[in-house]
């Protein structure tokens, strides 16, 4: 079903407003520069929000034996981060040519390459780390153009912006739920690639330890893999400095099928989780740790 556009249209648009207004602002500048001016403005105004406190809360549960500094030290990297992946919406197109030149540096590509060129689908899963967008997009710019798994923005006006900034490096544009799934699914029955980002809280699924405490995990990454014995490929992003960017695409693995579904289920759900828990200890200032990952009232 439609979503209903003007739900909130005061709201929307003054969003919408700001949102085109400062993409347009961004996408004239240099790519470098429109980065900085970004995450300098999140680092500012960032920790005035109701988010930080949540962003405070998980650091705490989840990295315990850091000092106070550390904490804070890897909440403004939050926060720089956010804001440059935020402007670096407008930048996209040129990461990867013109003035953006050099700045995604891509490691594994041969995983894909065999993958595309023996026709085997292939489902990404990724995490907000770094530049997520930068991430999900590479393997379209260097190899087969992926589907993307996506959640569409809360405001239905600013959905074309994003869908405009990600340019044609993807085959299509997947939204979450189940009209997705089935999309998915043709993708994968033809040979193709599917990449999603896993690392959020979903209100269905199964709980699987993350960082030691029970995280309500999504659970259609493992289940279409085992259901199509497909690969599972790896695959992060780390800023390096600035606007630059190393692209990882690391072995892919298959899942193992048992005469326990459930169990195949949720040993892949924790394989998934633990590879995502070392790529944040690695660069803990580089993750999303605004949202709830865990349940707010838990000790």
């Amino acid at each position: 079903m439609a979503r209903p556009v003007l739900a909130k249209p005061i709201q929307y648009r003054v969003e919408a407003a700001l949102a085109y207004g400062l993409y347009g602002l961004f996408r004239v500048l240099p790519v470098a520069a429109a980065s900085a001016i970004g995450g300098h403005l999140a680092q500012l105004f960032g920790p005035l929000s109701r988010a930080h406190q949540t962003a405070q809360r998980n650091l705490t549960r989840a990295l315990p034996e850091l000092s106070s500094k550390q904490r804070r030290e890897i909440l403004s990297d939050v926060w720089n981060n956010l804001g440059r992946v935020v402007a670096e919406y407008a930048t996209l197109s040129r990461l990867w040519q013109g003035d953006g030149k050099g700045r995604v540096e891509v490691q594994g590509l041969e995983h894909i390459t065999a993958l595309a060129e023996a026709g085997k689908p292939a489902l990404f899963f990724a995490a907000h780390l770094a530049n997520w967008e930068v991430a999900a997009l590479t393997a379209g710019w260097t190899t087969k153009l992926p589907a993307l798994v996506y959640r569409a923005p809360n405001n239905p006006l600013i959905e074309a912006l994003l869908q405009n900034a990600r340019g044609k490096a993807t085959a299509a544009l997947i939204p979450k739920g189940a009209p997705g799934a089935r999309a998915i699914m043709r993708v994968l029955k033809t040979g193709g690639f599917v990449e999603m980002a896993v690392d959020q809280k979903m209100n269905t699924g199964l709980p699987v330890p993350f960082f030691g405490r029970e995280a309500m995990t999504g659970d259609a990454v493992a289940r279409l893999a085992l259901r199509y014995n497909c690969a599972l490929v790896p695959l992060h992003c780390e800023r390096l400095e600035g606007c630059r960017f190393r692209v990882t695409f690391e072995p892919p693995w298959y899942p193992q099928s048992s005469a326990d579904p459930d169990a195949d289920v949720k040993a892949v759900l924790l394989r998934i989780n633990q590879t995502i828990e070392g790529w944040i200890r690695a660069r803990p200032g580089q993750w999303l740790w605004l949202h709830n990952r865990w349940p707010r009232d838990e000790n």
